[in-house]
């Protein structure tokens, strides 16, 4: 059986929740900081379950572009990179370092991630002849 290894990835989907990670220069400038909620940060609400993808870690911060684009920053503490034996081989996946920064919900794996900055995308529908919207839980 031959091993093979995979990079740490720089795409995490968590549901209709997509982060790619990207480089400090590729942050727009004007970014507003979107407030935490009691539930910590919220990237997405799912308006009929009101689960939410979340991050209760005190070390993200979600931002929110000109555009309405939304960038998440991680600050800190870095996660843990842990090699996993697989079918297909050896694979590295990252785990929230105690006290570190971890995509939560409900229904889904929680996930942790590299630290910097990430940029948030929510899936969206599309029907022809119907108005684009956002995936709802």
């Amino acid at each position: 059986m031959t091993k093979t290894k995979t990079k740490i990835p720089k795409l995490y989907r968590q549901g209709d929740v997509l982060l790619e990670r990207i480089a400090d220069r590729d942050v727009p400038a004007n970014l507003t900081l979107i407030p935490r909620t009691d539930r910590g940060v919220v990237l997405q609400e799912g308006e009929v379950t009101g689960h939410a993808h979340r991050i209760t870690s005190r070390h993200a911060h979600l931002y929110r572009s000109e555009t309405d684009a939304r960038y998440l920053r991680v600050m800190g503490p870095a996660p843990v990179a842990k090699t996993v034996a697989t079918p297909a081989g050896e694979v590295t996946v990252l785990e929230a370092a105690p006290g570190g920064v971890a995509l939560e919900h409900e229904e889904h794996d929680t996930i942790a991630f590299a630290l910097g900055w990430h940029h948030v995308t929510i899936h969206a529908e599309y029907e022809p002849g119907k108005i684009v919207r956002q995936v709802v839980d």
